[in-house]
């Protein structure tokens, strides 16, 4: 099968598909005819979904995606530069939530949505796991806690530099540093090998924490959970994360029980001559 379909009836026979195909893999055989695929080239296409977002008459179908037509917009709908502005100022790593529960399409929302991050070849690589219920939240958390136990014991060195026995402490006696009484845990997940799927886990994870606060509700990363899965098995396996996979994003999510009213300072971007380019280097907080 072919990797998309053009209908000639729609088609203007612009070329626009033709030129931003990142694959090159359209050609127009004639002046004036729709483009087609190449059908020595079909085999390179990556379902970016470029050809039918640059026709302007919707007449490009992804065969990946039959049951799916393109969704018009207009630049109404996009956000300005000073909404953007707002919108990354605005965001929070939220650590007090409400007890109110998330459902699972509630979070199935955020992550279809993430799927809109870019990825390497356009593979799609990522997975997700999703906790939806406080005490499996708390069972997380108590997992890596136990990490975190033997790390005292076994590094004390390692222990001592990230503060673990306090942390183990503090969790034993009701204070929950890991998850933060999250009602919800989102988990990104991609295999080991491949051509960026790190970094495309980590781009989704992103792009769900800011269509979270889109949706008004509070995201924080998970730090301990991701340190403690790279050495803690029993974790990865509760989160089902395959062996030859590799956990990348962890996401707690729920509504914020606390409001923010101020973007709080950062650095300015300074440049500095270097030869003939410009470094930007970045500007650490002092404590």
């Amino acid at each position: 099968m072919m990797p998309v379909t053009i209908d000639a009836s729609l088609c203007n026979s612009d070329g626009h598909c033709v030129r931003d195909c990142p694959a090159s893999i359209l050609i127009i055989n004639e002046k004036g005819q729709a483009p087609v695929v190449n059908p020595k080239k079909a085999k390179f296409c990556i379902n970016c979904g470029h050809c039918a977002s640059v026709c302007p008459t919707n007449a490009i179908t992804l065969n990946a995606f039959a049951d799916q037509q393109p969704v018009p917009y207009t630049t109404e709908n996009i956000a300005d530069y000073a909404s953007v502005e707002a919108f990354f100022k605005s965001r929070r790593s939220v650590r007090q939530f409400k007890k109110t529960p998330l459902t699972i399409d509630e979070i199935g929302e955020l992550i279809h949505l993430s799927a809109y991050a870019p990825s390497g070849h356009n593979a799609q690589p990522v997975s997700w796991t999703v906790l939806n219920q406080p005490e499996k939240v708390q069972e997380l958390g108590a997992l890596v806690i136990d990490w975190m136990a033997e790390m005292v014991t076994t590094n004390p060195a390692m222990a001592e530099k990230m503060f673990l026995s306090a942390i183990v402490y503090a969790f034993k006696n009701g204070s929950d540093i890991i998850c933060r009484n999250a009602p919800a845990v989102a988990a990104s997940w991609a295999p080991t090998v491949g051509i960026t799927p790190d970094l495309d886990a980590i781009i989704a994870a992103t792009h769900l924490e800011l269509a979270a606060h889109g949706k008004g509700l509070g995201a924080c990363w998970g730090g301990y959970v991701l340190l403690a899965a790279k050495f803690h098995k029993p974790i990865r396996d509760f989160l089902g994360v395959p062996e030859d996979h590799s956990l990348h994003g962890v996401m707690l999510l729920g509504h914020p029980s606390v409001k923010y009213h101020n973007a709080p300072p950062r650095h300015k971007a300074a440049a500095e001559k270097s030869g003939e380019r410009y470094i930007f280097p970045a500007r650490k907080n002092e404590h």
